[in-house]
């Protein structure tokens, strides 16, 4: 399979896969979208593996690094603010309270989340 064909059916099954759930979330199906994600990514994995050509270089896996740690920083500070916010004017509105808590333990997963991968790659990476 060509890069060219891989990049097509990718483009396929992911216009597919949003009708299906968007669909799905208008009739208030819930599960059928969850096992329909993870039938497009097995299917894309696979398709992937077919692929003769080089789909990325070390330097897309390097910018993409950086682009993902710089998505996290500023993610974390903007749902910081975003939670010291709701949490001043928390009087106002009992549920933002409950929402910069939420905020305030999502940005922690994910940071911790980012750390731990980052953590477990590095040592791959030297034992390869």
């Amino acid at each position: 399979m060509s890069l060219k064909q891989y990049t097509v059916a990718r483009i396929i099954i992911v216009m597919l896969l949003a009708a299906f759930v968007s669909s799905s979330v208008v009739r208030q199906e819930y599960f059928w979208p969850v096992v329909a994600i993870i039938v497009a990514i097995l299917v894309l994995f696979f398709l992937r593996r077919r692929v003769r050509e080089v789909i990325a270089d070390e330097r897309d896996d390097a910018l993409s690094g950086t682009a993902a740690r710089w998505t996290v920083q500023i993610f974390s500070l903007g749902a910081v603010l975003c939670m010291f916010v709701l949490y001043a004017y928390q009087e106002r509105n009992i549920h933002f309270a409950v929402i910069a808590s939420v905020l305030a333990y999502s940005t922690c997963g994910i940071m911790l989340l980012y750390s731990a991968l980052v953590s477990i790659l590095r040592r791959r990476s030297l034992h390869a």
